[in-house]
């Protein structure tokens, strides 16, 4: 069975469930920098969020063959160990699984299609690693290693060295408990000054990919097919590179009223409201570059997309158009500006929908 077949018929272990928020958590942060490492090294990867553990890696979006599951864990101080990383505690008199052992799952459940199993850390493990990189517990000196062999063989039966051993390693994070934040939107930058440039700003680019990864980490609703499950929980280089092209699109572009305005047969009056509101759109979306302003955006976009779709041969006009898009439109823009009028809403269809 391949890695799409495992992907759709394993059930999960735990679910996510998390909401999206403007500030980024460390487990997102450390995702979506695992993802540009991907992006930057040209591997057509997908990533996912709280899809049996905390990240995912499948080595190709499209036909994956191998899949690496990080488990992601902080600590304010001290170092990791492994009679730590292999200890089980008890609740209410039932032994719980160590984080080794649900690492292990994993391999249980998806077998030859685990290409690694990685615990990742704010803060090192001795045993293996004591500066920023990856490497695998077998690098451990030999009777340390025994101990967690033992510990690890004691929970989970069928535990075999090295054939088993050789898959967990431990990687080091870069991200800084205090200052991931600010760590992560400056990775970001990097990232956009050397695929597109320095002049496009870094934080919308952050807030959207940090509203989209949370997303991901929501309960899975029900699937068929691998492409609805990749859509649902992953983020691939395909989606990735589609939103640098829109937003080096949206910030290079400024559409232009007169040859809009030159398409719609309105009356003078109602074409001046809609124009002072076009300028107050533009204003009010340059002026709030953060995450509700992105996807408020990808929605309107979408609904106008979709309505030019599906509208017939016969539609007359823009103003018709427009007329199709405002029902839709309008809930997905109050939304974002409460006070928004009809005539602001029509001025944020015609914005979207110009070249």
């Amino acid at each position: 069975m391949g890695v799409k077949e495992k992907l759709l018929t394993v059930d999960e272990r735990e679910d996510g469930g998390r909401t999206a928020y403007e500030r980024f958590d460390y487990q997102t942060a450390w995702g979506i920098s695992k993802l540009l490492d991907l992006h930057d090294a040209g591997l057509n990867y997908a990533v996912g969020f709280e899809f049996h553990d905390d990240v995912v890696s499948l080595d190709d979006a499209d036909d994956p063959t191998k899949v690496i599951f990080y488990q992601v864990k902080t600590k304010q101080t001290g170092n990791w160990s492994f009679a730590r990383i292999a200890n089980r505690t008890t609740v209410k008199g039932v032994k719980q699984a160590s984080f080794a052992g649900k690492m292990y799952d994993n391999f249980l459940r998806f077998g030859a299609v685990v290409e690694r199993l990685v615990f990742v850390s704010n803060q090192p493990l001795p045993e293996v690693i004591l500066v920023h990189g990856e490497n695998g517990f077998s690098l451990a000196e030999k009777e340390k290693l025994k101990k967690f062999i033992a510990k690890l063989s004691e929970e989970a039966g069928g535990f075999k060295d090295p054939e088993h051993t050789s898959l967990f390693f431990f990687a080091f994070s870069e991200l800084n408990l205090a200052g991931y934040e600010n760590a992560i939107l400056g990775r970001i930058a990097s990232f956009l000054a050397n695929g597109v440039g320095s002049h496009i700003p870094p934080k919308p680019f952050a807030l959207m990919l940090n509203d989209y990864c949370r997303r991901r980490s929501k309960k899975l609703a029900d699937f068929s097919s691998f492409d609805e499950l990749k859509a649902s929980k992953f983020v691939t280089r395909a989606e990735v590179t589609q939103w640098l092209t829109h937003i080096c699109g949206q910030h290079e572009r400024r559409p232009d009223w007169g040859s809009v305005s030159n398409q719609l047969n309105l009356p003078f009056i109602e074409k001046t409201k809609i124009q002072r509101e076009w300028s107050a759109y533009e204003v009010a979306m340059r002026a709030r570059p953060n995450a509700a302003t992105v996807a408020m955006n990808e929605r309107l976009r979408k609904l106008i997309d979709d309505t030019i779709d599906g509208a017939d041969a016969g539609m007359e006009d823009l103003v018709a158009f427009v007329d199709a898009v405002f029902a839709l439109a309008k809930p997905v823009v109050r939304a974002w500006k409460a006070d928004a009028s009809d005539h602001f809403v029509k001025a944020a269809i015609l914005y979207e929908f110009s070249p």
